[in-house]
C-alpha cells in the first residue's frame, strides 16, 4: 500500500501540473490582427547546413508572404555546407526582388555562432530565426509575427511550430509530443514561466540579444539558441514575452522518417534541458521521467498479477486520460489529418520512448550534420 500511494502521490501531481498547463493554454487568447501597415520591418536569419533539398520550399514559402519587400530583409547563412545549399539560395533568391545577403562560414561554426554573425549584418531591429527545413502554409505568417510583437512590445515571441502531415507511428509520435509541448509552451507562458521555445520559429528584439549579450552565458553548449536564450532573456528586468496562438503564425516542420533519426534528434534536444538553468523545467523533467517511469512498472505489475495490481491499472488508466485530453485540446489550434487513430497506441508507446530517450541522453553522444 506504501507503494500505491506513492505512485498516486507523483501521479496527483503530475496530472494537477498538467491540468493548471491546460487552463494557461485555454486562456491564452487567440490572437485576431490589426490592419497591416508598412512600417514594420524584420530582417529574417535562416542558418542552413545540408539543406538544399528542403531550403527551396522554405524560401519560397517566405517570398509568398503578404509582406512589403521593402520591410524585409533576408539573412541565409551557409554554414560550411559540403552540398549545393548556396547555390540553391543564390538561384531562388537574385531574381526575388527581396533584400537578401548570403553569408558562407569556412568551416562549420554552428547555429550560435552564425545567428550572432547574422546579426551584425541585420538592418532592422526586429529578428526572427526560421529552420532552413521548415515551412509556412498561411501568406501572412510573417504579419501576425511582427505585428503580434508590435501590438505588445514584446521582447521575445515564441511561435507555434507543427509537424507536417505523413503517416506512421513514428510520424503520430512526434507530432502528438509536439502538440503537447505546444500546450505547456502557450499555458506556462500565459503565467509568465514560459518553459520552451523553438529556434524555428522566434522573433526577438536587436535590443534584448544585445542585452543578454547574445549566447554568451551558453556559447560552449552546442544547442540551446531557443531556450538557453530565452531563459537569459526572463532574467533581464522588465522583459516582456509572449506565445502567439494563432494559425495563420503556423510554421511547420518535417518529422524524422527514421527511428535512429528521431533518437539522435531527442538527445540533441536534451543536450540544452540538461544545462538548462530554470528549476521549473528540471522538476518537471524529473516528474514526467518518474511518472512514466513508474507506468511502466505498474504496467508489468498488472500483468503479472502482483500484489495490488487492481491499483497499478487505475495508475495507467489515470495517466492516459489527461494525456489525451490534452490531444483533444489541440485539435483546433494544430490540425493533422488521421492524427487521432493514433492517440491509444501512441499514449501506450510514449512512456517506453521517453525513458529511452533520457538514458540515451546520458550515454549517447549526439550526432550534428
Amino acid at each position: 500500500m506504501v507503494l500505491s500511494s506513492f505512485l498516486f502521490a507523483l501521479l496527483v501531481l503530475y496530472v494537477g501540473l498538467l491540468i493548471v498547463f491546460a487552463y494557461g493554454y485555454l486562456k491564452t487568447p487567440v490572437y485576431r490582427s490589426t490592419p497591416y501597415h508598412s512600417d514594420h520591418s524584420v530582417s529574417i536569419i535562416i542558418c542552413a547546413r545540408n539543406e538544399a533539398k528542403r531550403l527551396p520550399l522554405c524560401l519560397k514559402s517566405l517570398l509568398a508572404q503578404n509582406f512589403s519587400k521593402k520591410d524585409l530583409q533576408l539573412i541565409i547563412v551557409n554554414d560550411a555546407s559540403s552540398d549545393e545549399t548556396k547555390n540553391t539560395a543564390q538561384s531562388i533568391l537574385e531574381t526575388s526582388g527581396i533584400d537578401f545577403l548570403i553569408l558562407s562560414n569556412n568551416s562549420h561554426l554552428g547555429k550560435k555562432a552564425s545567428i550572432t554573425k547574422a546579426i551584425a549584418h541585420a538592418r532592422h531591429r526586429l529578428i526572427l530565426t526560421r529552420d532552413a527545413d521548415t515551412f509556412t502554409l498561411s501568406r501572412t505568417w510573417l504579419q501576425e509575427m511582427v505585428k503580434f510583437q508590435r501590438e505588445g512590445n514584446y521582447d521575445l515571441i515564441i511561435g507555434p511550430l507543427n509537424i507536417a502531415n505523413s503517416k506512421g507511428l513514428l510520424w503520430a509520435l512526434q507530432c502528438i509530443e509536439n502538440r503537447v509541448l505546444s500546450i505547456l509552451t502557450a499555458g506556462s507562458a500565459y503565467f509568465k514561466k514560459p518553459l520552451f521555445c523553438s529556434g524555428a520559429n522566434l522573433l526577438f528584439t536587436k535590443t534584448i540579444f544585445e542585452k543578454t549579450n547574445g549566447y554568451e552565458s551558453h556559447s560552449t553548449i552546442a544547442s540551446g539558441d531557443d531556450v538557453l536564450f530565452m531563459e537569459d532573456v526572463k532574467k533581464i528586468n522588465g522583459s516582456r514575452i509572449a506565445f502567439l496562438k494563432s494559425k495563420e503564425a503556423m510554421v511547420y516542420t518535417y518529422p524524422q522518417f527514421q527511428l535512429s533519426g528521431m533518437l539522435h534528434q531527442k538527445v540533441r534536444w536534451a543536450q540544452k534541458y540538461k544545462h538548462n538553468p530554470n528549476t521549473l523545467n528540471l522538476l518537471l523533467s524529473l516528474l514526467t521521467f518518474s511518472v512514466n517511469a513508474l507506468w511502466i512498472f505498474a504496467f508489468i505489475a498488472y500483468f503479472l498479477c502482483l500484489p495490488h495490481h487492481n491499483y497499478f491499472i487505475v495508475f495507467v488508466i489515470i495517466k492516459l486520460l489527461p494525456e489525451l485530453f490534452l490531444l483533444f485540446l489541440s485539435r483546433r489550434f494544430m490540425s493533422n489529418k488521421h492524427l487521432f487513430w493514433y492517440a491509444l497506441a501512441v499514449a501506450l508507446v510514449y512512456p517506453f520512448y521517453a525513458v529511452g530517450i533520457a538514458f540515451l541522453s546520458l550515454f549517447l553522444q549526439p550526432k550534428w550534420k
